[in-house]
Formats: C-alpha cells, structure tokens, sequence
C-alpha cells in the first residue's frame, strides 16, 4: 500500500512504500509514475468493491422482492414432469 504525506499547501511531500518513506523530490520520473499508476489501481479497486457490494445488495433486494411478488399473486410453479419408461419392444416375430 502507498500512502503519502501532504505539506500544508496540499503538495506531496513523500511517500510511504512498504514501510518505507520516500521523499518525492528525490524520485526519478519513472518511479513517481509507478507511484502513481499504484495509487490509481488501489483507488479502483476501493471503487470496484463498492460496486460489487452495491450490485450484491441490490441482487438480494430484488430477490426478496420478486419472491414477494410470486407469493402475493399466487404464482403456482410448473408441476414436475415425470419420465415415462419407453415401452419394452419385442423385436422377436
């Protein structure tokens, strides 16, 4: 996990990487892109668990619903359909 520390103005100061403290001044472009590609994934994966719980409850109200409806209205389900034995041939003449 990334985090940073802001100065009073809002500018990022340094980063903690795993522990360690990085002082974003001294970091090479490629690694300040890293830094930041990171930081990115790690905000959509924060999005994307909240849609996912969010999808999960409304898939579980909708079910509770549904099921409502179906006793309210009196929906009666489709009686099983048994299997019928083929008829025993005798092909012997």
């Amino acid at each position: 996990m990334v985090d940073e520390t802001q100065s009073p103005e809002g500018q990022i100061k340094t980063i903690d990487y795993e522990g360690v403290k990085y002082a974003v001044e001294d970091l090479p472009p490629r690694v300040i892109d890293g830094f930041t590609m990171l930081i990115k994934l790690q905000n959509e994966i924060v999005e994307q668990s909240y849609q996912l719980k969010k999808s999960q409850a409304a898939q579980t109200g909708l079910s509770m619903e549904l099921k409502k409806n179906i006793a309210e209205d009196k929906v009666k389900p489709v009686p099983a359909i048994r299997a019928v034995p083929e008829l025993m041939t005798n092909e012997s003449h």
